[in-house]
């Protein structure tokens, strides 16, 4: 869903963090979510034997009624200027129910034609990664997947949405809940492609970001150097315009 104000990837963190303070408050406050005492043994005996920690179904159904934390998202995005008023009441009328839409999110849908939908998906995906993200904390206590070897995330078995640099590695960060590992591959994610032209970069220097794209795979990621980098949430709202130029060709994460 494209914004309706522009968000200015060179101010200052808090100032940024500032201007999506109704989202970020909400998604802190979900990320109070608690896995039962068996459930966290289960998932942490998962990842000590390289099995994904949790399937994220179970999780979020264990969270219980979500549809008031989906309409307190909904309208933090109209309220931070990321939804027109017209969005926010076709999705009071037509999308307000939270299950479907999690799993619709989980599957990858992201996007629609209708405007209230498109704002249903967004808070959708806002509360299922709060949930998500509080479950892999519990489940891999700081674990950082050196030696991971998939290319989908090790705690939730996600996709990864966004990638970063440093000097001697490239991490990825899941989609789902922003769980960080090593990327086994400089190149897609899908077939390992690393050359053009069927795997090209392309610049998006104002956000600070590469889109990579692989023709072979119709994947896509963004990629950017980890120095200043903000937390993942932020990160997809400052770049929703690259996801939105992404779908618009075909192409998925």
């Amino acid at each position: 869903m494209t914004t309706t104000k522009p968000v200015a990837r060179d101010s200052s963190p808090n100032a940024i963090t500032d201007e999506f303070g109704p989202l970020v408050r909400l998604h802190a406050e979900l990320g109070n979510f608690r896995l039962p005492a068996a459930r966290v043994r289960r998932a942490r005996s998962n990842v000590a034997n390289g099995r994904v920690a949790f399937d994220p179904n179970e999780v979020l159904r264990s969270a219980g009624d979500l549809d008031a934390s989906l309409g307190k998202m909904a309208t933090a995005f109209e309220m931070c200027g990321m939804a027109s008023p017209r969005a926010l009441e076709s999705f009071r009328k037509g999308y307000a129910i939270a299950q479907p839409l999690l799993k619709a999110w989980l599957v990858g849908e992201r996007g629609s034609s209708d405007e209230g939908r498109r704002l249903a998906l967004r808070a959708a995906a806002l509360v299922g990664n709060a949930i998500l993200r509080s479950a892999a904390v519990q489940a891999c206590k700081g674990e950082e997947f050196h030696d991971w070897k998939g290319t989908t995330c090790p705690c939730c078995g996600g996709p990864a949405d966004l990638a970063y640099r440093s000097s001697a590695a490239r991490w990825l960060v899941c989609a789902r809940c922003d769980t960080k590992w090593h990327a086994p591959t400089t190149g897609c994610l899908g077939c390992e492609a690393s050359r053009s032209p069927t795997f090209v970069r392309v610049d998006a220097l104002d956000l600070g970001y590469e889109l990579l794209v692989c023709h072979a795979c119709a994947r896509y990621i963004k990629e950017r150097r980890g120095d200043g980098m903000q937390a993942p949430m932020i990160e997809r709202a400052l770049t929703v315009e690259l996801d939105a130029a992404a779908e618009r060709r075909g192409l998925r994460i």
